[in-house]
């Protein structure tokens, strides 16, 4: 607490404690000091007649105070202190009654110095006015405020506020230059503080874009006097008459800053506000308003996911600003791993659309995964390339338990969530058979392990959500490749057979799967081919040119591949005939 009101503070809280509830003789009201003279207000006493007034001074605000002078006209209203030597002294008064066990109080104490001023917090301009606010003077005798502006005429007192720290300045003309001012403390004698730190409105102004540059620079000028600087100055815009909104924010040192926002014909409305380091009190600018006119830029373009077809053929969405004037415009697409890139010209429609599909038919994305990017030169020559957006590529294989399924993880710079669906196509049906987020990225599906099964075929669908700068979100179903998986075969073989037996004829069986290659090649011990077939179905009865061959030992040879992909082979397996048989898997 500041000394100059500690005792005062003190006396308050010590004489009013014991004495709650009984009558307090009101001391005189102690105004203000001048030159060494104290000026003064009678209180109205009604519990005796008046005594005397009793001035009590000290060189310390903390005291030890003395008895300076007693009155006893009461109705003199003026004290001057003949010895106070130039000195800074504290003062206050008692004003005793003849009132037996009352509390006796004391006045305000105040000093012989001038009134302290109330710094300013801010300046700020409002709807073309000024707001001015400022704390309140420390100094008790305070009774008012004066506001004064700057001017190159010389310094205009605006007003005097008797309550409050807060002045509206409606004559000011904050728009056309920096409007300076100050506020100064009065006291009830007249005497007003020193004039604190002036402070001055913010002026803003910018230059217009050329054709070709959409870029707009804003100047304006520093806010000065805040105790601990400029924090940061905060940039708003507001479009087509749209409420304002924060576009940037640069360093306390920084008096400007270029805006590429705007677009052909929009009206711009700017205003900088100023923050301060340590109070977050703010100053705004003036606004200064302003229609460009530019030729349309292409400043981006959001290509969205790039789906799969069945043909393999691929689907792209993007987005772009369907105001740009465009000269040519590009897509960009490789095989992913590959270094060669495939550039194809896009046709430019008139006027241009947002939000823009188109089918890649020279992709074979079944087989492989493929990038894509678009890419856009405006009139002015900017060139703008777009994201990156690749086709989510599945892979499977077949196991003895079931069907595993993978699949990379889905990267888009636009996408904020990621859900997995494996679909199986079963016909015209589709059934999601596992659902996941951006983290899974394998899926086993157990399947019945039929003979001469046809397998199954399977597709990642990915839905996701892509948030544009806009802070707009789109959601898309994105669709990989479609992956078929035929169950690994198994052969049995007999190891004996009886070609005049019940076991008559020498074949393999196939279970699980479909051949597209089969071979059979049966050998006697001397190497002379005895039979040979292309078809599993088609089996050796024992013969050779239709005679029987005798019981003993032969050779065969067994090479088929499955549909589906690798290749079975048996090489050089002995059996013996006509015996009875059994069987070996491979």
């Amino acid at each position: 607490m500041n000394s100059i009101f500690l005792r005062f503070y003190i006396l308050l809280i010590v004489a009013a404690s014991p004495f709650a509830g009984t009558t307090q003789i009101l001391a005189p009201n102690l105004q203000c000091v001048v030159n060494d003279s104290l000026f003064w207000e009678p209180a109205t006493n009604t519990c005796g007649p008046f005594v005397s007034y009793e001035v009590f001074g000290s060189t310390q605000a903390d005291g030890p105070y003395s008895l300076l002078s007693t009155i006893t006209d009461p109705a003199q209203t003026v004290y001057f202190h003949s010895t106070a030597n130039n000195q800074v002294w504290y003062y206050y008064l008692t004003s005793p009654h003849n009132c037996p066990g009352e509390q006796l109080m004391t006045s305000d104490t105040l000093d012989n110095l001038i009134p302290l001023p109330g710094p300013l917090e801010y300046v700020s301009v409002i709807n073309g006015n000024v707001e001015i606010s400022w704390t309140p003077s420390p100094s008790p005798e305070t009774i008012g405020y004066i506001i004064s502006r700057n001017t190159a005429m010389g310094t205009t007192i605006l007003d005097t506020v008797y309550n409050g720290t807060f002045y509206l300045d409606v004559t000011a003309t904050p728009d056309l230059q920096s409007e300076t001012y100050f506020v100064v403390a009065l006291d009830a004698c007249g005497n007003k503080s020193l004039v604190p730190s002036q402070h001055q409105t913010i002026l803003m102004g910018f230059t217009p874009p050329d054709a070709c540059n959409a870029g707009l620079t804003i100047n304006w000028s520093a806010y000065q006097n805040w105790g601990d600087g400029v924090d940061r100055y905060e940039i708003f815009v507001g479009v087509d008459g749209g409420l304002p909104v924060l576009e940037g924010t640069v360093a306390g040192t920084q008096t400007n800053f270029v805006y590429n926002g705007g677009n052909d014909g929009e009206e711009l409305c700017f205003f900088v506000e100023a923050v301060e380091a340590t109070t977050d009190f703010r100053s705004r600018s003036n606004v200064h308003c302003s229609t460009i006119s530019i030729l349309q830029p292409i400043r981006e373009i959001n290509l969205l996911g790039a789906s799969v077809n069945a043909d393999g053929s691929v689907s792209l969405e993007w987005l772009w600003d369907p105001t740009a004037l465009l000269t040519e415009a590009f897509q960009e697409s490789g095989r992913v791993n590959d270094d060669v890139i495939v550039v194809t010209p896009l046709p430019l429609s008139t006027p241009l659309v947002n939000d823009n599909l188109l089918q890649d038919v020279t992709a074979n994305a079944q087989n492989e995964a493929y990038f894509y990017r678009i890419s856009a030169t405006d009139e002015c020559g900017n060139m703008i390339v777009s994201n990156e957006s690749t086709t989510p590529f599945l892979r499977g294989e077949a196991l003895t338990n079931g069907n595993r399924l993978n699949w990379d993880a889905y990267t888009h710079n636009l996408a904020t969530d990621i859900i997995y669906e494996l679909v199986k196509v079963e016909g015209t049906l589709e059934t999601t058979v596992f659902t996941g987020t951006s983290t899974d990225l394998q899926y086993l599906d157990p399947q019945s392990q039929q003979v001469g099964g046809e397998g199954s075929c399977y597709f990642l669908r990915v839905n996701v959500t892509y948030e544009l700068s806009t802070g707009e979100e789109l959601s898309r179903a994105i669709t990989s490749n479609t992956v078929c998986i035929i169950p690994a075969p198994k052969v049995y073989v007999p190891n004996i057979f009886a070609p005049e037996g019940v076991n008559s004829t020498f074949r393999p069986q196939l279970s699980f799967g479909t051949l597209a290659e089969y071979e059979l090649q049966i050998f006697d011990r001397w190497g002379g081919q005895v039979f040979q077939s292309n078809s599993i179905d088609k089996g050796w009865d024992g013969r050779r040119e239709g005679e029987l061959m005798p019981m003993g030992v032969y050779l065969y040879y067994i090479q088929m591949t499955p549909n589906g992909g690798g290749t079975y082979r048996v090489e050089w397996r002995r059996y013996a005939t006509p015996l009875d048989f059994g069987q070996e898997v491979f």
